[in-house]
């Protein structure tokens, strides 16, 4: 069984959730129901790793313009994914 890594959600409707997938993963899918809707449609995200300050975050990118490394640097001090940038 592959390990679980922890992945932030950045753009589309499920914007902020954190979930967990195997670490073999390159996209995942979200559900309505997971992102707090009645209903609709499932929702795809793309896995990508960045390295900031020696440390490897994963993030479930919903588009191009979200796969940014400026922005996700942001993403991982913004949501307490970092606790400070050196």
């Amino acid at each position: 069984m592959d390990p679980l890594i922890k992945v932030m959600l950045v753009g589309g409707k499920a914007d902020g959730l954190l979930v967990s997938v195997a670490g073999t993963a390159t996209e995942l899918s979200v559900t309505a129901a997971q992102y707090g809707a009645k209903s609709g449609n499932p929702l795809s995200y793309r896995i990508v790793s960045q390295t900031i300050d020696d440390e490897r975050y994963f993030f479930g990118v919903f588009s191009e313009t979200h796969d940014d490394a400026d922005k996700l640097k942001r993403v991982a001090l913004t949501r307490g994914m970092k606790k400070s940038l050196r």
